[in-house]
């Protein structure tokens, strides 16, 4: 099965949780330190390579699991073909990384998306996260790129953008840290990453997500919130969570 994202303008009208104050907010950081048992390399056994159609898990919030799956948008991608690397440092297999986090973190590679959710369709916000650009040995702009959220709620689109920025005094890259603003309102089904590729100094162009390998993107300590309400304290039925796990993927 192979699953291509569909792109979606910005929604006319956004969504808006109910984000009331009230006790009990739930609040958990997805930092890459701890993969469940049985993931991730799926396609590169031993290796920190990502192959397209690779998932692997994370803890969530209270104990609901995240999936996270990598995947190439070329309709012409196999199993296998490379998405991604989990990184440590400014070590990712050849590509120019950041170099402020000794942490493990994933880094989207060659035009690839990041689809993450919970495993039986817990909603969550997502309150601010950690991303750096990832350099392909060219030149590298003041602005190189920019990293899209695309959150899914009822079927319905709803994105954000932030910009990357380029080297720093010593030529280095770095992860910056983006609040997501109305964003980070909603809570969502699941949520798509992916990278926009700027024009290189000295050329012209517009910035684009696919079809140059170069949108490529680190992505690290994603802070994720729930806040409980009755309704969302039921589990979901097994045929619901049969649904939930046939929407976020099309065949082709």
């Amino acid at each position: 099965m192979k699953k291509v994202l569909t792109l979606v303008a910005l929604a006319a009208a956004a969504f808006s949780a109910s984000m009331s104050a009230q006790a009990g907010v739930l609040r958990s950081t997805i930092d890459f330190e701890t993969p469940i048992d049985g993931s991730p390399f799926l396609s590169y056994p031993g290796s920190p390579l990502l192959g397209n159609g690779d998932e692997f898990y994370q803890p969530g919030i209270a104990g609901h699991t995240m999936f996270f799956d990598p995947f190439s948008n070329s309709g012409l991608a196999q199993p296998g073909d490379l998405t991604g690397v989990m990184g440590t440092g400014a070590d990712c297999f050849g590509a120019q990384c950041p170099v402020n986090n000794a942490s493990t973190y994933i880094g989207l590679l060659d035009d690839s998306v990041l689809l993450f959710g919970a495993n039986d369709g817990f909603r969550f916000s997502i309150k601010s996260f950690k991303a750096s650009f990832i350099g392909n040995g060219d030149p590298i702009a003041a602005t190189p790129g920019f990293v899209r959220l695309q959150g899914m709620r009822n079927g319905v689109a709803t994105t954000a953008t932030f910009a990357l920025t380029g080297l720093d005094a010593s030529g280095n890259l770095n992860f910056g840290t983006y609040g997501t603003g109305a964003f980070g309102n909603t809570e969502w089904d699941y949520v798509y990453a992916y990278g926009f590729a700027c024009p290189t100094p000295g050329t012209t162009g517009s910035c684009t997500a696919f079809g140059t390998d170069r949108a490529q993107f680190a992505l690290d300590d994603v802070v994720i919130e729930h806040v409980p309400e009755p309704a969302s304290l039921a589990l979901l039925s097994v045929a619901g969570l049969a649904a939930f796990r046939a929407s976020r993927r099309r065949a082709v």
